[in-house]
């Protein structure tokens, strides 16, 4: 089958995969407190991020812009069924706008084949839902079955993650500031969930090393339902990083594991001290 699978800059998969698959990218805008304009994963990469809001600086982010939606979609449904795999709507209004633009491509192209999915999920989760439409495609499996396969499976999607400093969150409003004062004062480092879509809490845990290995805990009660791919992403890679990636991949098979960096579209909602897993839950 021809298909053509985009994803944008949210995703934060891995350039490796990439390239193996032939996957385009449509680039996130992120601003820093100057209003410079920068393109994620362009001319801004993720260590360079983390390490000016490392120093203080504060950025935001925001969507695509329409000529990179519209030159992205239209060239690749020209003559292939064309996947675009957006952030949640909740997090994002990208996939709305995308629905807009897809409208402006079909006036000009009306046979384009244009699908734009909400994959309720961000980041290496989305890389989860990708590689198991990849699998289906291997498996030569219709373009109708692979569409209700990717349906079931975003319904299934989980992210475990925990961050040390709640004010990225809060500054993009993507938790309340009640729970952003908890997490300053007591040293709470909230184990949180994307559920339906949205950010959620699941457990608050005092300090760095217990948030991990609790983490490590959720995920050894889960491993026999796991999917094939699982990722781990992060802000920064220091000690505490590596360790906890080496756990889980004992835990769980480092076959399983994709891992990469938060990339600057996330990170700037994220900051440094991110980790996150997500996996489908069979």
């Amino acid at each position: 089958m021809n298909l053509k699978i985009i994803v944008d800059s949210s995703s934060d998969l891995p350039s490796e995969l990439l390239i193996k698959y032939d996957i385009s990218v449509i680039p996130l805008r992120v601003y820093d407190q100057l209003e410079k304009e920068y393109l994620d994963g362009v001319n801004l990469q993720s260590h360079e991020l983390m390490q000016r809001m490392k120093n203080g600086e504060n950025f935001t982010s925001s969507l695509p812009s329409y000529d990179a939606i519209y030159q992205t979609l239209a060239s690749c449904s020209k003559e292939q069924n064309c996947v675009y795999l957006t952030c949640s709507g909740d997090l994002s209004g990208t996939y709305n706008f995308a629905q807009l633009v897809k409208l402006d491509i079909l006036e000009n192209n009306p046979n384009a084949s244009i699908h734009i999915i909400d994959t309720r999920s961000v980041s290496l989760g989305i890389c989860v839902l990708v590689m198991e439409l990849i699998e289906g495609l291997n498996n030569n499996e219709s373009f109708e079955n692979l569409m209700k396969q990717l349906n079931q499976n975003i319904s299934k999607i989980q992210h475990i993650f925990t961050i040390e400093d709640l004010q990225y969150l809060i500054r993009g409003g993507r938790v309340g500031k009640f729970a952003g004062f908890l997490g300053g004062m007591l040293n709470i480092n909230p184990i949180m969930e994307v559920s339906e879509g949205k950010f959620k809490p699941l457990e608050k845990v005092r300090g760095r090393k217990k948030a991990l290995n609790r983490m490590l805990e959720l995920m050894k009660t889960r491993k026999d339902e796991l999917s094939k791919n699982v990722g781990v992403v992060y802000g920064v890679k220091d000690d505490s990083t590596e360790q906890f990636i080496k756990q889980l991949k004992d835990l769980i098979g480092s076959e399983q594991i994709i891992e990469n960096s938060v990339g600057s579209a996330v990170g700037v909602h994220t900051g440094p001290s991110a980790i996150g897993i997500f996996f489908l839950a069979n």
